[in-house]
C-alpha cells in the first residue's frame, strides 16, 4: 500500500517563520545559560520587543548596562503593575499588582530605547531576573557615573543640561503640598517649581505606581524621569495619587495657581514692561 505524503508536514517549516512573526520575544528565549532558567541574560535588539511573564506577588528585576541610567519610564497600566527603579537608576523591578494583566511598557536609558510586553497569569513560569548584554559595546566610564550619582538632583540636572530636572529659581520652589492616604507610600518630599514636580522616596522604599486625574476623573498613569534618588513630572497637577495593591495616598498641591515658570520667562522676553505686572497678580 502506498502512504500518500503528509502536505501538512511538508509545509510546517515553510509556516513557522510566519506563525511566530510579529511575536513579542520571551525574555527567555535566547541568550539563557545553563542553570536557573528563572534568571535571564538577553541580547539586546533596538527593534525588538522583549516579554515579560510574571506572576502577581513575585517580582522581576531587569538590569540595563553598566553605567547606563534610566530617563523615562512609561507603563500602559501603572494600575495592574508596579514599577520601581533602583536609586543608581541602572535597575527596574517590575511586579504585577493581579493576577491576570497584560501591558506594555518603554524604557528610554541614556543609551538605549527598549520596549516590553508585560504579561502576568496564575499559570505561567515567571522570570526573576533579566540582564540585558550587548554586543561591541564598551562599557561606560564608571568614574563619571558614579560622579554624578553623587550630585543632588539640582547639580545633577545642571551637570547634564537638563532643563526639565532644574528649578529655574530656588524662591519659586512650592512646599505647599498636603500629604494624606498610607504613609508606607508617601514620599519624604515633594515640591514643584511651577512647572515640574520633584518626588523623593526614602533610600530603601519602593516607589508606588504614579498616577493623576483627567478632566472626567479618571485615573491614568503618568510619565515621568528619574533623576538619581528623585522622580520629576514634568507638570504641576492638582493633585497626585500613590497606589501599590490596595494601599493609596494622594499628593494636593495648595497653593493658588500660579503662572508656569517658563511661560513667565516667555513673557518677559516678549515683553519686560509686563513682567512687574505679572509678578504682582496684575496689582
Amino acid at each position: 500500500m502506498t502512504r500518500k505524503p503528509n502536505r501538512l508536514r511538508a509545509l510546517t517549516p515553510l509556516l513557522a517563520p510566519m506563525l511566530l512573526a510579529g511575536v513579542a520575544a520571551p525574555a527567555h528565549a535566547e541568550g539563557a545559560k545553563p542553570g536557573d532558567d528563572r534568571l535571564v541574560q538577553h541580547a539586546y535588539n533596538d527593534s525588538e520587543v522583549v516579554r515579560i511573564d510574571g506572576k502577581a506577588g513575585i517580582q522581576a528585576a531587569i538590569v540595563f548596562g553598566d553605567g547606563e541610567s534610566i530617563e523615562n519610564v512609561a507603563v500602559g497600566d501603572s494600575q495592574a503593575w508596579q514599577i520601581t527603579p533602583n536609586k543608581r537608576a541602572d535597575l527596574l523591578f517590575v511586579k504585577p499588582l493581579e493576577a491576570t494583566a497584560r501591558t506594555n511598557m518603554t524604557v528610554v536609558t541614556d543609551r538605549h530605547t527598549y520596549f516590553f510586553d508585560l504579561v502576568a497569569s496564575p499559570r505561567t513560569k515567571p522570570l526573576y531576573m533579566l540582564r540585558f548584554t550587548y554586543k561591541d559595546e564598551p562599557p561606560a566610564a564608571p568614574a563619571a557615573g558614579a560622579a554624578l550619582a553623587a550630585l543632588n538632583p539640582m547639580e545633577q540636572a545642571l551637570a547634564t543640561g537638563d532643563p526639565v530636572a532644574a528649578p529655574a529659581d530656588p524662591a519659586s520652589l512650592n512646599f505647599a503640598w498636603k500629604r494624606t492616604g498610607s504613609d508606607k507610600l508617601l514620599p519624604a518630599r515633594v515640591y514643584d517649581d511651577g512647572d515640574a514636580t520633584y518626588l523623593l522616596w526614602p533610600e530603601k522604599a519602593s516607589v508606588p505606581a504614579i498616577l493623576i486625574e483627567n478632566e472626567k476623573g479618571e485615573e491614568g498613569p503618568v510619565n515621568y524621569a528619574v533623576r538619581g534618588s528623585t522622580i520629576v513630572i514634568s507638570d504641576v497637577p492638582k493633585k497626585i495619587i500613590l497606589r501599590s495593591g490596595k494601599a493609596s495616598a494622594e499628593l494636593e498641591n495648595t497653593q493658588p495657581e500660579r503662572v508656569h515658570t517658563s511661560a513667565a520667562m516667555a513673557a518677559n522676553t516678549t515683553n519686560p514692561a509686563a513682567a512687574p505686572a505679572a509678578a504682582n497678580g496684575g496689582n
